[in-house]
């Protein structure tokens, strides 16, 4: 967990919290804002200052990582090291008590959850009310939405609201829907959430169910975008980072009969996909290599990775009933969360010729060049509301990944069936997918992949903040 301070006269916070996805900003001291751009007094600030508690992991949280990054450029103010290393912004740690370990009845998370929020409460409101400069813009549900609230008051500050998802139908998901403390967690979303200055939503589905409330305030749709260093790698580019990565070995590591899967590597330059004939050639996929298939994950409720391993035993009894050869498949999944462990023992308990799965961590520096080299992305996220949208799917985009899908209410926003992916409702329509792009028509995932490269070659995050949000802040 951490705190992030904007240094040098702007600021900016980051706090986690696991449970709970919703983020809030507090924005413009309608006091300060009068004094915070007067450069005539050198004694007042000359950059306005902007705190954001993330409630949820910072590393899970590339969302508001890129705000920070993007109000910092923009002179407004373990994370990506775009945050880190950057000299406005300053990383101050808040205390994160133990959560209840998996596995244990449901009445032991309720006992403890009080505690937890008022322990993480009172951090709050001395890290954000008394430590942390007077904001001109405050980002932070259950606790922080409130203590927000109280900040924006007592500061006369402004609330602006980054609506990534809705709290209470994520404790939904560890509860049921209809648990009293889950109805209580709708109201008080509702009842701390509906004013603000302004309410950002990532779908415009969510837009339309905050209108219900009815929130006030001013409310527009800001859609996740990738990074703009996030791209499709040429051979030669997939062939260095496989030479230079200790990515390869690790996953050599991992394969049973590495050797026989993978396909011939006997060459000196081989590596898990590429290798050069000659030194002075470009570099060319091995001929026998698998396809590779990526995933990445939080190992929560809300992805059911029972389903991409269903479709993986589904590959295999086809590919071992048909005549036709079927090309072999790595698949990555990276992340890290509470179900990992059991689904790795899952893994391991399958009996596997023509696929492997791997489960792996990846530093944020090497995961849009592994996006960047694969073949076909897979997401599995079923939002708990039904209308956020899979950042996974953003990233893969963004690195000319297409993708197989798994349908939800909003996820026509973002996937197109046959444009840019391919929507699946079950694991037996998944591996129709896998054999329909990998055996029976190839050239057609060729089609997907160019276009998606067309359709996001000029439509990157720092594009589409700076077109958007500025005005909002500066309004």
């Amino acid at each position: 967990m951490a705190f992030m301070d904007f240094s040098n006269g702007g600021n900016f916070s980051a706090e986690g919290l696991a449970l709970v996805v919703l983020v809030v900003w507090v924005l413009i001291g309608r006091v300060a804002k009068l004094y915070a751009f007067d450069t005539k007094n050198p004694m007042l600030r000359t950059r306005p200052q902007v705190q954001v508690v993330v409630l949820g992991d910072i590393g899970r949280s590339p969302r508001m990582q890129r705000h920070a990054v993007s109000l910092a450029d923009a002179g407004w103010t373990a994370p990506s090291l775009r945050v880190t290393t950057n000299r406005y912004i300053r990383i101050r740690h808040v205390k994160q008590p133990k959560s209840v370990p998996e596995g244990l009845p449901k009445l032991f998370y309720l006992l403890w959850a009080p505690f937890k929020a008022v322990y993480m409460a009172a951090q709050l409101l001395y890290i954000m009310g008394i430590k942390a400069n007077y904001p001109d813009f405050n980002p932070p549900s259950i606790p922080t939405l409130a203590i927000a609230q109280l900040i924006c008051f007592l500061r006369k500050a402004w609330l602006v609201i980054d609506w990534h998802n809705f709290g209470y139908t994520m404790l939904g998901m560890k509860l049921g829907s209809e648990h009293p403390v889950v109805r209580w967690a709708q109201w008080y979303e509702k009842r701390f959430g509906d004013t603000a200055y302004a309410h950002i939503t990532v779908t415009k589905t969510m837009a339309e169910e905050l209108r219900t409330w009815p929130v006030k305030g001013k409310l527009l749709t800001f859609y996740d975008r990738p990074p703009a260093h996030f791209d499709r790698l040429s051979i030669d580019k997939i062939h260095d980072f496989l030479s230079t990565s200790t990515l390869g070995k690790s996953i050599n590591g991992q394969i049973m009969d590495a050797a026989t899967f993978l396909g011939d590597m006997s060459h000196p330059t081989s590596t898990l996909l590429t290798y050069k004939p000659d030194p002075a050639q470009d570099a060319m996929y091995r001929p026998s290599r698998p396809k590779l298939v990526i995933s990445s994950t939080s190992w929560t409720e809300d992805e059911d990775f029972g389903v991409l391993l269903d479709a993986v035993q589904h590959y295999e009894d086809r590919a071992a009933a048909s005549s036709t050869a079927y090309p072999n498949l790595l698949f990555i999944i990276t992340g890290k969360g509470p179900q990992r462990d059991a689904y790795e023992q899952r893994i391991s308990r399958m009996s596997l010729m023509h696929t492997r799965v791997v489960t792996t961590w990846l530093e944020s520096r090497e995961y849009p060049l592994l996006l960047g080299s694969a073949d076909l992305g897979i997401s599995l996220h079923k939002s708990s509301s039904g209308m956020d949208l899979p950042m996974k799917v953003v990233d893969m985009f963004g690195c000319g990944l297409p993708v197989c899908a798994i349908q939800f209410e909003c996820l026509h926003e973002l996937v197109t069936d046959g444009a840019n992916g391919l929507i699946f409702n079950s694991a037996s329509q998944l591996a129709d997918q896998w054999e329909d792009l990998f055996v029976k028509h190839p050239k057609k995932l060729d089609q997907l992949r160019e276009n998606v490269i067309f359709e996001y070659a000029d439509d990157s995050w720092e594009k589409s903040w700076k077109s958007t949000l500025p005005d909002l802040f500066l309004d």
